[in-house]
């Protein structure tokens, strides 16, 4: 595969009819992806900005939102994801450490107010396109950033995780070297958050290879809509949080999903028990249990998971594998030397999947990382 964004735009030129995504019971080609992305570029370009600026998107489960990612990155700058449900202190916060001056909402009218507070400049991006368009593309430098994600910190206080167009591809090489058996007839689901990290597979894997993207609607019972979305569209590739198939247990009996291909979990333990339960719901199925801090960029180790048994758990908690390609994971004691078997310690990775350090946070980088 070339470099990753480089298909992703690829697929946006050539495979124009093809579904891109499907959001809210509404399919949008690649055709009306990348002009979206065009028209959100031409307004980035019209602010003269220079350099790599970082430009926040308000998220919302819309084509103009995912558009507004590509649109940034093929750029040459850095997206920050802003969740408008969370507490106005909170993204004021993100905005002001990312120093962000403009921030792009394809809701402006209802967001308006809620910055109006700040220096921060708001784009309308549901605007018409023109879908004849196609979108402007410059060079990838590799250490620049992709990326921030803000999360909570043990303080509370936001800190900011960027991740660099390195990291990024890493990460989508490194999946696509796990040997997945899928093409563009393959559909994925994207049931999280854009400002969590696992919400970047969902969308980006699949565009790399001109598949089509399934969001999970804001509103309702996510689980629910999770199961129905699955049956209804008859998922292939999904990446969930177990806290789904938990919610889903007492349904087992009447899910059966037989075109899922992939079924992938990630973001908290997983336990043995119930996803045996869950592999008899998906009889075709893959399963395997993926591990890593969005500090090392989305997921970096991977479990494959034996449906008949006799996995690898402590506690009734599978194991979380081994290295993706170009990472490497080791556990050190208290007395920071490498553990010996069945040792308590601390996980320890490095690689190119893991960030540069914390944004603008010498302090805890100066406790995080270490030579």
């Amino acid at each position: 595969m070339n470099h990753p964004l480089e298909e992703i735009l690829r697929n946006i030129l050539v495979e124009r009819e093809k579904p891109a995504f499907c959001i809210a019971g509404t399919h949008y080609s690649y055709a009306e992806l990348g002009a979206c992305i065009a028209n959100i570029q031409q307004q980035i370009q019209s602010k003269g900005l220079e350099g790599n600026c970082n430009i926040g998107i308000l998220t919302y489960d819309d084509l103009q939102t995912y558009a507004s990612v590509f649109a940034i990155l093929f750029s040459g700058h850095t997206f920050v994801p802003i969740n408008p449900l969370h507490p106005k202190s909170r993204n004021e916060s993100i905005l002001e450490q990312a120093e962000i001056r403009v921030l792009l909402s394809s809701k402006m009218e209802e967001e308006a107010d809620a910055f109006s507070s700040t220096s921060t400049m708001v784009i309308k991006t549901n605007l018409p396109a023109d879908t004849s368009s196609v979108p402007a593309f410059i060079e990838q430098e590799p250490d620049r950033n992709a990326y921030i994600l803000f999360t909570s910190g043990s303080t509370g206080v936001p800190k900011g995780v960027p991740l660099t167009i390195e990291n990024l591809e890493s990460f989508l090489s490194a999946f696509f070297d796990l040997g997945f058996d899928i093409e563009s007839g393959d559909r994925f689901i994207q049931m999280f958050d854009m400002t969590f990290d696992l919400s970047i597979m969902s969308y980006m894997a699949p565009l790399c290879i001109g598949a089509c993207v399934y969001t999970v609607p804001f509103d309702g019972i996510k689980y629910m809509q999770v199961y129905q979305l699955m049956e209804e569209h008859e998922i292939t590739f999904a990446l969930l949080v177990p806290s789904i198939i938990t919610h889903l247990r007492p349904y087992f009996g009447e899910i059966h999903l037989e075109k899922m291909k992939y079924s992938l979990f990630c973001g908290e333990a997983l336990y043995e028990d119930v996803t045996l339960e869950w592999a008899k719901c998906i009889p075709n199925a893959e399963l395997l249990n993926v591990y890593g801090p969005t500090e090392a960029t989305i997921f970096c180790t991977t479990y494959p998971i034996n449906r008949e048994g006799g996995n690898k758990s402590l506690n009734g908690i599978l194991c979380i594998g081994q290295e993706m390609n170009h990472m490497k994971a080791e556990i050190f004691n208290d007395e920071g030397k490498p553990a010996d078997a069945m040792e308590k310690g601390e996980l320890c990775l490095h690689g190119d999947q893991v960030t540069p350090g914390y944004w603008k946070n010498d302090q805890k980088n100066k406790e995080a990382f270490f030579i």
